[in-house]
């Protein structure tokens, strides 16, 4: 998996859909600055990357881990370019992640949201995800709140 290609689409997801919750003193990350993020989360031996693309051209990754923190398994870094925003990309990656978890055996699965991002908020409720009001943390200084779900 080219880490650099991860990064390019989170980067330029990030610059897009992430830019009205970043100060306005902090700008999204580069792509480069995502690298060492998507190189530490790859050497978790749990972790799968699922790369979409549409034509031959890479427009979305997932990532589906064993969460570290809560029993389960996790739905991390899921970015769809913006070029391809409402072809169902972010769905089918979702879907597909959310198998892997199974298949891996988690009966549950969590996940991170910036917490004003109503947008994916709304996707990931209309998909069976519940909000864990009580645990929330900072990504790159922007508030997330926690998600869960149970796996069939």
């Amino acid at each position: 998996m080219d880490l650099a290609v991860i990064a390019e689409i989170h980067a330029a997801t990030v610059s897009v859909a992430y830019q009205p919750y970043f100060p306005a003193n902090s700008p999204p990350p580069t792509a480069g600055e995502l690298v060492p993020l998507r190189e530490k989360r790859l050497a978790d031996p749990t972790a799968t990357v699922l790369l979409a693309t549409v034509a031959g051209r890479p427009v979305g990754s997932v990532l589906a881990r064993a969460d570290a923190t809560f029993p389960g398994g996790e739905l991390a870094a899921l970015h769809v370019l913006p070029s391809s925003w409402g072809e169902g990309v972010g769905s089918r990656l979702h879907d597909a992640a959310l198998a892997l978890l199974v298949e891996a055996g988690h009966q549950a699965a969590w996940l991170w949201v910036i917490s004003a991002n109503d947008r994916a908020r709304r996707m990931y409720e209309r998909r069976g995800w519940t909000l864990r009001s009580d645990v929330t943390q900072q990504y790159l200084g922007v508030p997330e709140v926690r998600y869960s779900r149970p796996l069939p």
